[in-house]
C-alpha cells in the first residue's frame, strides 16, 4: 500500500474508533482538497461540549516526526476558533496511540517530535478515558457500561 494510502487508513481507524465511544468526528482531508485560503485538521472530534482537533501521524517504525511551524500554528488557529485543543495523534506499527499537546511554533520552521517525545506521551486510549469516563477496555470487549 503506497504510504500517503496507508496514512489515510489510519486516519479512517481513528475516526472510526472515537465514533464508536461516542464522539461526533469529523475527518478533514485538506491534501488535494482544495482547501488554500483557510486550514482543515485531519480530525475533529467532539464529546459532550470537548473538541479535540488532531494531527493524525504514522509510522511504520519509530522515527522523529517533524510538523512545520506554518502548520503548527494554523492547526492552534483552527482549534482557538472551535473552542477546542490541539494534539497530533502519532500510530508507530504495533504500539499504541499517543497524543501530544500542540505548542505555539516561533522562530523554527518546524516542530520536531523525537522518538523520545513520542513514546513518553500520554496514550490516546487514557486521554479519552478521562474525557468520556468510562472504561474504554470494558467497552472494547463488549463488557462495559458508563460509569
Amino acid at each position: 500500500m503506497p504510504f500517503g494510502r496507508r496514512g489515510v487508513s489510519y486516519e479512517r481507524e481513528l475516526a472510526n474508533w472515537l465514533w464508536s465511544l461516542g464522539f461526533a468526528v469529523i475527518r478533514a482531508p485538506a491534501s488535494g482538497g482544495g482547501v488554500r485560503r483557510r486550514f482543515a485538521p485531519d480530525l475533529v472530534a467532539m464529546f459532550k461540549g470537548r473538541v479535540i482537533i488532531l494531527e493524525v501521524k504514522y509510522r511504520a517504525k519509530p522515527s522523529s516526526i517533524s510538523i512545520g511551524c506554518d502548520k503548527v500554528n494554523r492547526l492552534i488557529e483552527f482549534a482557538n476558533r472551535a473552542g477546542g485543543e490541539a494534539y497530533v495523534a502519532i500510530k508507530y506499527a504495533r504500539e499504541p496511540w499517543r497524543i501530544i499537546p500542540v505548542k505555539s511554533c516561533n522562530g523554527g520552521s518546524s516542530m520536531v517530535l523525537s522518538v523520545a517525545d513520542v513514546e513518553g506521551a500520554s496514550r490516546l486510549e487514557d486521554i479519552i478515558r478521562g474525557m468520556i469516563n468510562i472504561d474504554i477496555t470494558s467497552l472494547i470487549t463488549g463488557n462495559g457500561s458508563d460509569k
